[in-house]
């Protein structure tokens, strides 16, 4: 084994320090994106310099510890916080949502340091008070997780030797909460598209084809047409979408509703008529900065402003209540809308993230109940 401290040529006159790395039989390099004038060092060269040769010295020590099956002691003194925004851009599964998680973390250090020895079972209850003051119980759980899996990833890499979160008991970790799943009718949706409101055009078509595919918002604004699978089956064309999951990266091929089907040959049609010919089915709702989600804030802003001329409460009006009016309309106007058949057209990996929707509206248990016979009864006057 062996690491050492080599310098190139650049033809700005310079030199450019790069390791030279042999390690179990395998040789490769790793540049320093450190550069210094060679011939006339100033003492800022001379800096650079020391400081490419301890890059060089850590990184022969980390070798050596990961030979010898060690723990790096130093790295648990590491800063969670960066390496945690290191970790999720280079994930890039569930993104947006890890996006969230280190909003909230950042607040919470407000600055400080927070080293992954830090980390102990009585910070995590702290944090997670921290979360229950503001946002949902749910989410709190949500952004846990994502915690628990980073820190799962850290003991991967042998920077800790056990997620803290393992050490809270069961029975005092966050439980999750049975909540109402806002969805919309069938009478509420048409209301919905008969009531005007000054707005992007597409921003609606989006939110409606959400409503009847089922689709995230992650997995609206990117869809494109070729993603779009026309097929005749028995003499008649099927749509389908294919695609890739934004949140689970699996990919899914759903048949598509009949409405969802209008709305993207509605789509189609006003592409070609005004001559905008794009790759995505709804160009005006791609989201083109997923940190800062402008898009997505101005779609929501419309959508609110649609709901409240609507007179509708504008918290029901989210992409995640179109997902929901998806799965609930299914579930109760469809005869073989079972849960098993919503967990696969939702794209679900387990039938339990499917359970939420076993709490259908008032109507569909008032139907069930009054499907009982009334049996008349005549009670015999002998009876005591």
């Amino acid at each position: 084994m062996g690491v050492q401290l080599r310098e190139k040529k650049m033809k700005s006159g310079q030199v450019s320090f790069y390791l030279d790395i042999y390690h179990n039989k395998k040789r490769w390099y790793e540049f320093l994106d450190i550069h210094i004038n060679k011939k006339k060092p100033s003492p800022e060269d001379k800096e650079k310099k020391r400081l490419a040769q301890e890059i060089r010295s850590k990184r022969e020590n980390e070798l050596i510890v990961q030979d010898n099956g060690l723990q790096d002691k130093s790295r648990k003194k590491a800063d969670f916080v960066s390496w945690f925004h290191s970790y999720m851009n280079a994930k890039k599964k569930n993104y947006k949502n890890n996006l969230k998680t280190y909003k909230h973390l950042t607040a919470y250090v407000d600055g400080k340091p927070l080293s992954f020895q830090d980390i102990t079972p009585d910070w995590i209850k702290d944090w997670s008070n921290y979360l229950l003051k503001k946002v949902s119980n749910n989410s709190a759980i949500d952004y846990n997780k994502n915690i628990f899996t980073a820190l799962e990833e850290a003991v991967r890499k042998g920077i800790i030797y056990v997620n803290p979160f393992r050490k809270i008991p069961r029975h005092e970790r966050l439980k999750v909460k049975d909540i109402y799943r806002n969805a919309w009718t069938f009478d509420e949706l048409l209301h919905l598209m008969q009531t005007p409101c000054k707005m992007e055009k597409q921003y609606r078509q989006a939110y409606l084809f959400s409503c009847f595919s089922g689709l995230r918002w992650s997995d609206v604004n990117p869809l494109r047409w070729t993603e779009i699978i026309i097929k005749n089956i028995d003499g008649k064309e099927e749509w389908f979408v294919y695609f890739e999951q934004e949140k689970t990266e699996d990919i899914e091929y759903l048949p598509l509703s009949d409405q969802a089907v209008e709305i993207l040959k509605e789509c189609k049609r006003e592409q070609i008529e005004n001559k905008e010919i794009s790759p995505y089915v709804f160009p005006k709702v791609k989201e083109v900065n997923e940190e800062k989600a402008k898009t997505y804030k101005r779609v929501w802003y419309f959508l609110k402003k649609w709901a409240r001329a609507a007179g509708y409460d504008e918290k029901r009006m989210h992409f995640h209540t179109g997902r929901h009016t998806f799965a609930t309309n299914v579930l109760e106007n469809s005869p073989d809308g079972d849960l098993w058949t919503v967990s696969k057209l939702l794209g679900h990996k387990s039938i339990n993230a499917t359970m939420i929707y076993t709490h259908v509206r008032d109507s569909k248990k008032k139907a069930a109940v009054k499907a009982l016979p009334v049996l008349k009864i005549k009670i015999p006057q002998n009876a005591a």
